[in-house]
């Protein structure tokens, strides 16, 4: 790199490496240069992890987009690796929203860019996975017009920059965590529907300046993030279209099958929805700040929430109020100060209040687009064909949206039968095929109240597969791995669910779960169940549990387990020459004392 490029100062430093001011000799121009950070532990990984971000980093090179930071060159010399870009004079996105929220003209103008941008990337099947108001770069035209880049297009799939660790500090990924999709907290493939998530994030931020996702730790803003908890835009912005509100939490809906396919599907709607002239504005106005716990899900559609009859509850004192939050009113993005004036300032309209505001409902689609009803005047066959055309293409979108919402509204409806089934007394089993099972393995995870979770529970204690699914297997795998539930409700699923479909089948998962999970209280439960599932197979790797584990409790449901099975065993002697000799090779008498017991049980 010496021979080609000076570097001429420190930009600053970012989430995949450091950046700097520098200088390309050969073609005479500013450039801006990126030490990519790669550490891996190993030499040969690391070495082998740089080859193949040069090759891979090269392709971004022909991803060139007025909206999108051009990659000149990348390579490596003995710091490592690096990527040459463009340098642009300008101010990153986040640093201009905390000044104040955007404008409503300046809000579209950002949207529009950064779609087309996605667009782009996404007709090469890239997918950025990085998306925040750090990486967005505004820069003004001469005009005065803004002109908004995304740089790290990629960089951060490629580093594999974020892992689980990193995560459970905010400061360690640089804010990324509050603009992240679901998926990637759950280490499911990403495609371009995660992209589109950590945008609609961005633009939630940029018109009210709160993170729409948030909490005082890493741990607290992913379960934010996992289970749904945001205010709807509309019950805090003004002065915008309802249409927009609607349109951004249809990008953050929790499951990437509830947003936009793609950003193309994503701004055609803004687009036809943007034709209305007399859109019906928001009336928003910010509320108190939300008390912890868990918010409700935005529903799916055509869901119909199940009538529980509410338990007495003891009143509780009033809480204190909480002081009124202060708004900042939008501000539009200027020029920088000794630019000329900008000739679209005009269009831009400030207010000075933000006026009061009702309470809004929660959305999970966006207000239908707007279709123009005046045709243009044609004359003779033109108009007919035209016209004939154009009904057909309604009555095939029309033919669509219908025949969706009435398989939603048929899945939601079927859902509440067998939630009502579950519930009632004397029902031995429900019979659902495994995307119904997986429907409430997911609403298991996203229960707003105990009771719902009962019921719920009881519904996959019962369930019975009508399609050939093994739905055993999809509960324990679903128990055991998934990043979407949280301690107490994994914990309550095995003793609940899994407890009371417990067979053979399950013991090896439930067995590997034990010794490597963190969390011990769902692991003693897991041991818990082996005692009626586990069989021979399972004794020994029991034994090292009661031998090795340094948690008390689960040494006890162990050594608990091993003796059931002993009881019940055809192969009591083997398993005896087991004991024997983890007893040989013990000599600590708190280890011994619970190997001796199971030794006399053994008899």
């Amino acid at each position: 790199m010496e021979d080609r490029y000076e570097i001429r100062g420190k930009i600053g430093q970012g989430g995949l490496g450091a950046v700097y001011r520098g200088y390309d000799t050969r073609m005479n121009r500013e450039v801006a240069i990126k030490r990519i950070s790669i550490n891996t532990g190993d030499p040969e990984l690391q070495e082998e992890s740089t080859r193949q971000l040069i090759k891979e980093a090269g392709a971004l090179a022909s991803l060139q987009h007025p909206n999108i930071v051009t990659v000149y060159d990348v390579g490596a010399d003995a710091d490592g690796p690096y990527v040459v870009m463009e340098l642009i004079s300008g101010k990153t996105l986040d640093e201009l929203i905390e000044r104040a929220p955007l404008t409503w003209p300046d809000f579209r103008e950002l949207a529009v860019q950064t779609l087309e941008a996605l667009i782009a990337a996404q007709e090469l099947g890239l997918i950025h996975s990085d998306i925040k108001p750090s990486n967005l770069m505004l820069t003004w035209l001469p005009s005065g017009r803004f002109q908004m880049k995304i740089v790290d297009f990629g960089l951060a799939t490629l580093t594999h920059s974020q892992s689980l660790e990193d995560l459970q500090e905010i400061e360690s990924v640089f804010g990324s965590i509050f603009f992240m999709a679901p998926e990637q907290f759950e280490r499911i493939p990403l495609d371009a529907r995660s992209d589109l998530y950590a945008m609609g994030c961005v633009y939630y931020q940029s018109l009210t300046g709160k993170y729409p996702f948030n909490g005082s730790t890493g741990h607290e803003v992913m379960v934010a993030h996992l289970h749904h908890r945001v205010v709807p835009l509309q019950e805090i912005r003004s002065d915008v279209p309802v249409w927009v509100c609607d349109w951004i939490m249809w990008l953050i809906n929790r499951m990437p099958v509830d947003r936009p396919e793609s950003a193309r599907d994503a701004l055609l709607v803004f687009l036809k929805n943007d034709k209305n002239p007399n859109p019906t504005m928001s009336l928003g106005t910010a509320k108190p700040a939300v008390p912890a716990g868990p918010r409700r899900r935005m529903a799916p559609p055509g869901y119909v929430a199940p009538v529980i009859e509410p338990k007495p509850v003891e009143p509780e004192p009033a809480p204190a109020p909480e002081p009124p939050q202060v708004i900042t009113a939008p501000q539009p993005l200027l020029p920088p100060e000794g630019s000329k004036p900008s000739i679209y300032t005009s269009s831009h309209e400030i207010p000075d209040v933000l006026p009061p505001t009702p309470t809004s409902s929660h959305h999970v689609l966006p207000a239908r687009p707007y279709v123009p009803t005046h045709i243009p005047k044609k004359s003779g066959k033109g108009l007919k064909i035209a016209i004939a055309a154009g009904s057909l293409v309604v009555i095939a979108v029309i033919g669509f949206f219908l025949s969706k919402r009435i398989k939603q509204s048929k899945a939601s409806q079927r859902y509440q039968v067998m939630l009502v089934e579950a519930a009632a007394d004397g029902t031995t089993e429900i019979a659902m095929t495994g995307a119904e099972f997986n429907r409430f393995l997911e609403a298991a995870a996203n229960a707003d109240t105990e009771e719902m979770q009962q019921n719920i529970f009881k519904a996959l204690a019962l369930a019975k597969a009508s399609d050939g699914s093994d739905i055993d297997a999809s509960l324990t795998e679903f128990a055991t791995t998934s990043t979407q539930i949280l301690p107490e409700v994994r914990e309550a699923m095995i003793l609940e669910v899994l407890a009371k479909r417990v067979n053979n089948s399950m013991a090896p998962a439930l067995l590997e779960f034990a010794r490597t999970s963190p969390d011990a209280r769902s692991a003693v439960a897991a041991i818990q169940v082996l005692r009626t599932a586990a069989g021979d197979a399972q004794f020994e790797s029991l034994l090292t549990v009661v031998q090795f584990s340094p948690n008390a409790e689960l040494r006890k449901a162990a050594e608990d387990a091993a003796t059931a099975i002993l009881k019940k065993s055809n192969k009591r002697g083997d398993l005896a020459k087991l004991v024997a000799k983890a007893l040989d090779a013990t000599s600590d008498k708190k280890t011994r004392e619970p190997l001796l017991r199971l030794q006399a049980a053994g008899g």
